[in-house]
C-alpha cells in the first residue's frame, strides 16, 4: 500500500481508485430502483451506499465505503461538513478519502419543479473549494441525482451556475465543464478544475449525473 505524502496518492486516485468506483457507482445504480421526482437526497444516497456495500463483497474491491462521514476540523475542534459517501482506499490514514457529495437536480419541490443547480454548485461543488470536504487530497466527486431523467439539461443548468460562480469557484474563466478524463466516452460524466486558496496544484471534481425515475428507458 501506498504511504507518504498525499502527492503520493494522486496516481494511484486517478488511474485507479476514481474509476473503478465511478463504474462501480454506475453499474450499482443501474441495478437499483430508481428514485421518484420528489425523492429527497438524503434517501437517494442511503440507498445507493447500502447497494454499494450489497455489491463490495461480490467485487471484492479493496476499499472502505462509509456514508454521512463527519469532517472534523482538530485545530477548531469544530464539525465542518458532512459528506454523504467516501471511499477510503487506505485504512490507516483517515484524510486519504475519496468524498462523493450528492445533490438533486430537476426534482419536485412543494408541487414545483426546480432544476437545483445553485444548491448543486454553491452547497456541493463549493465546499471541495472552500476545503470543507476533501483537504489533503486533489480530487473530489460530485453526483448528480437527475430526478427527470434529462442529463443533457440538468449539466447545461449546472454550466450556467458554475459561470456566473467561477471566481468564488477558483476555476478558469468562462468556467465550464471538461470532458471526463477517467470515463472521456460517457456524456453523463464531467470534470471541474480549481484552485483552492494560495495552492499551486489544481484540485479536480468529477461529476457524475444519474438518471433518475422519469429516465428509464
Amino acid at each position: 500500500m501506498i504511504t507518504g505524502d498525499s502527492v503520493d496518492w494522486d496516481d494511484f486516485f486517478q488511474e485507479d481508485l476514481i474509476p473503478t468506483v465511478l463504474s462501480y457507482i454506475i453499474s450499482t445504480w443501474d441495478r437499483m430502483e430508481k428514485p421518484g421526482p420528489t425523492a429527497q437526497e438524503t434517501d437517494i444516497s442511503l440507498k445507493l451506499f447500502i447497494a454499494l456495500k450489497k455489491g463490495k463483497k461480490r467485487n471484492q474491491l479493496a476499499f472502505l465505503i462509509r456514508y454521512e462521514d463527519v469532517e472534523v476540523d482538530s485545530d477548531l475542534e469544530k464539525v465542518t461538513g458532512r459528506k454523504y459517501l467516501v471511499i477510503f482506499p487506505n485504512l490507516q490514514d483517515e484524510e486519504i478519502y475519496f468524498c462523493l457529495e450528492a445533490k438533486r437536480l430537476n426534482a419536485f419541490v412543494s408541487g414545483k419543479k426546480r432544476a437545483l443547480a445553485d444548491e448543486y454548485v454553491k452547497e456541493g461543488m463549493q465546499r471541495f473549494v472552500d476545503g470543507k470536504y476533501s483537504p489533503d487530497v486533489r480530487y473530489g466527486g460530485m453526483l448528480g441525482y437527475v430526478l427527470d431523467g434529462r442529463i443533457t439539461h440538468a449539466a447545461r443548468n449546472v454550466e450556467k451556475n458554475i459561470r456566473t460562480q467561477a471566481k468564488k469557484l477558483g476555476m478558469t474563466f468562462p468556467g465550464k465543464f471538461l470532458p471526463s478524463s477517467v470515463r472521456p466516452d460517457d456524456s453523463s460524466a464531467k470534470e471541474t478544475h480549481h484552485r483552492r486558496g494560495d495552492e499551486t496544484t489544481l484540485f479536480r471534481i468529477h461529476h457524475l449525473f444519474l438518471k433518475g425515475e422519469a429516465g428509464r428507458q
